[in-house]
């Protein structure tokens, strides 16, 4: 019997398929859960996931299904490339899973990708914020807080729409008014 098709071995090629059939839609969901998961607690007013985090996910679960096809081949030139590819999407999922921003009424965490910590702003941190409203290009608010360092944060996306009011309540408990600005 030809070795490539023993059971034992067809296992790494079902479980390249399942990985790369769920992954389309994990990479939708995946870092947007982990970061809720991790980050909804207390005072929490939004957590926010870059849509970049959700690409570097999916470029995690490609690899991770050329791993798993290439462990499946008995060329051992082949498993030993596949082991490399394994180290290189566990970095992609790495890095998809340390892109965030967290907004707290205590203050406001910001992680960039690759970033191994999290910049933490107090609210008298924020120096200016203007809300750039939504038109036919682009159908959503986003609210930029420029900060006293230099730094700026975007907020954007539906879910800020639903919590503006909180945002705009620690704004002004520290004296910054937004200000409405077209794009």
């Amino acid at each position: 019997m030809n070795r490539d098709f023993a059971e034992g071995n067809m296992i790494w090629i079902v479980l390249g398929v399942i990985t790369l059939l769920s992954g389309g839609f994990l990479a939708f969901v995946a870092p947007n859960l982990v970061h809720h998961l991790l980050f909804t607690y207390g005072d929490v007013i939004l957590v926010q996931t870059p849509n970049f985090a959700n690409v570097l996910f999916g470029v995690f679960v490609l690899l991770l299904s050329l791993f798993f096809f290439m462990i499946y081949k008995d060329n051992k030139k082949i498993k030993v490339a596949g082991f490399f590819v394994l180290l290189i999407s566990i970095a992609f999922l790495a890095a998809s899973m340390t892109s965030y921003t967290v907004v707290r009424e205590e203050a406001i965490f910001h992680s960039e990708v690759l970033s191994l910590t999290s910049d933490r702003y107090e609210w008298t941190d924020v120096e200016d914020a203007v809300l750039l409203k939504m038109n036919d290009e682009i159908p959503y608010n986003s609210m930029v807080l420029s900060m006293k360092d230099g730094s700026e944060l975007e907020l954007k996306k539906g879910e800020f729409n639903f919590k503006k009011n909180e945002i705009e309540g620690m704004l002004l408990s520290v004296g910054i008014r937004y200000q409405l600005t077209e794009r």
